[in-house]
């Protein structure tokens, strides 16, 4: 799904299931977030065994972060990925992950 306004501040709510706990996948996103640059946000483990997090940055780079999110570190295996607009957070910065299970 295309985020549109490729210049606009958007941020997304995602939940990421399959083999995505145990292999590194908080690291992944937390890195790729990162690389991408221009983003806030966070990512946990899930009590249900997925990953969620929230992402913020221009539209062009979530599409990036969701391609990441899409296909996950070398160990894991991504079954799903959803991903909800949600409002934005003006006064956050960085890209961290957070302890324990949501």
């Amino acid at each position: 799904m295309p985020l549109h306004k490729m210049d606009s501040l958007r941020r997304i709510a995602f939940d990421v299931q399959g083999r995505v706990q145990g292999v590194g996948f908080r690291r992944f996103v937390e890195r790729k977030a990162l690389s991408i640059g221009d983003m806030s946000g966070w990512v946990l483990n899930a009590k249900n065994g997925a990953v969620k997090g929230e992402a913020q940055g221009a539209a062009h780079n979530l599409e990036r972060l969701i391609e990441a999110l899409n296909s996950g570190p070398f160990l894991s295996r991504v079954d799903k990925v959803d991903y909800k607009f949600i409002d934005v957070i003006s006064s956050e910065t960085g890209f961290v992950i957070r302890p324990g299970r949501w």
